[in-house]
């Protein structure tokens, strides 16, 4: 499942505080709601987000809460709450072939036939996820801030608790600020069926236990106010997560020379993994309300992902209420390391081996709008549709009678997004 397209890339906008959202002209949201939280006690945030992949793959229902509540003197409390609802057919990682192929489920109860020239589909994916996030921030003595949070989401064979805390400080009469954040997180993976044995034959099915991973990581960033109406952001991010690794649903073709698919294995990741990226993002404010983002983010792990993200956002105000914001962005990585489209027969099987598609070279545009109007009290009705597409890089042919298949077919995304946002 790929519900977020740019998964691992886009980063998280951190709260401004007033006196920067003013330099910096509003931005990203109209000038009704900053004035919202000017005279409201507690702001709802509230959206509800529907994707749809193509080609009979994942579709997605998700619905977001986002509560905050200032006790005054900014301390604020934050609630959010995530439900996501998942159907649709989810990628096997095996490869095309010549005649019909059959997918067992990981419970071993059901099976999927797959056509000819299809690429391989578990079409009785369907899950359902559930997240609680909180979080407290508060001014800690001359010009600090402290901000501290925790949440938890649980879907049928994953649960994640996560801990993070942040502080910053104010420089040069609040016209910097410098934050410095760290975040622990523990998954718990328990698939359908239990955990199956690296590089097992998959016809057999075998599963058993569950596993588990723990996750660290670090942030170190600054906000500056470059001028009146010019605000720089630039942060550096390191994570790292040792346990499971691997996608359990997960498989890797073995194909003859001819090209006839033999079988397949279960695919094999190792235990450890490394990120570190850079982000940077310079926001204008320009004539009548209107502001211009451009942002890039580089980023590398030790798996021999290298990504780039390039995002450009325009906020046009239609009038005082009225606004309408088109943006662009552009993501393309590099493969794993471990990366192949499939095994070969009579060739020694290596340690990793993964053809999941998101650990594939591909580049991926995001074209889309995002369209909004406030009302006399400050509340912000939105609506914002994105497409995204997603194509294979340095592909390679088939053997045999898979060569005029396309190994990698990519795959192509709507996402509609209606918001709500209001003060109580």
């Amino acid at each position: 499942m790929q519900l977020n397209p740019n998964a691992g890339v886009a980063t998280a906008t951190p709260h401004l505080r007033k006196s920067l959202m003013l330099a910096g002209c509003a931005l990203l949201m109209a000038a009704g709601a900053a004035h919202a939280e000017d005279t409201k006690d507690w702001q709802v945030d509230s959206a509800v987000l529907y994707y749809k992949e193509s080609a009979g793959r994942v579709q997605a229902i998700e619905p977001v809460i986002n509560v905050k509540h200032d006790f005054g003197d900014e301390h604020i409390l934050g609630l959010k709450f995530t439900y996501d609802s998942l159907t649709g057919g989810s990628p096997t990682g095996g490869v095309v072939a010549t005649s019909s192929q059959t997918t067992v489920s990981p419970s071993g109860k059901s099976y999927t036939t797959v056509k000819p020239g299809d690429i391989p589909l578990d079409s009785n994916f369907k899950d359902q996820r559930f997240a609680l996030d909180g979080s407290w921030s508060q001014p800690l003595g001359n010009d600090f801030k402290v901000a501290l949070g925790t949440g938890f989401s649980h879907e049928r064979d994953f649960t994640a608790a996560t801990a993070n805390a942040g502080l910053s400080k104010d420089f040069l009469q609040h016209n910097l600020t410098v934050n410095l954040g760290v975040s622990g997180e523990y998954d718990r993976i328990n698939p359908v069926g239990g955990i199956p044995g690296a590089l097992t034959n998959a016809a057999f099915n075998l599963r058993s236990g569950n596993e588990s991973r723990n996750g660290v990581g670090g942030q170190l960033g600054f906000t500056m106010v470059m001028s009146r109406n010019w605000l720089l952001r630039a942060n550096f991010n390191y994570d790292r997560s040792s346990g499971y690794q691997t996608d359990p649903y997960k498989i890797v073709s073995v194909v003859s020379s001819n090209g006839t698919v033999a079988g397949s294995l279960y695919e094999s990741r190792p235990d450890q993994r490394a990120r570190k990226s850079v982000y940077v993002e310079s926001r204008v404010g320009l004539r009548n309300d209107d502001a211009l983002s451009i942002s890039y983010r580089r980023m590398q792990d030790d798996w021999g992902i290298h990504s780039d993200t390039a995002e450009v956002k325009y906020h046009y105000a239609i009038d005082d209420r009225t606004y309408v914001e088109p943006h662009i962005r552009w993501y393309q990585q590099t493969a794993a390391d471990f990366y192949s489209v499939m095994l070969h027969s009579g060739a020694a099987v290596p340690t990793y081996v993964s053809a999941d598609s998101r650990l594939g070279a591909f580049s991926a545009p995001t074209v889309g709008i995002k369209v909004g109007r406030t009302d006399e009290d400050g509340n912000e009705l939105s609506v914002r549709l994105d497409y995204y597409q997603q194509t294979g890089k340095n592909v390679e042919k088939g053997p045999g009678i898979l060569a005029p298949y396309d190994l990698y077919p990519g795959m192509k995304a709507v996402m509609l997004q209606v918001g709500w946002r209001f003060g109580l």
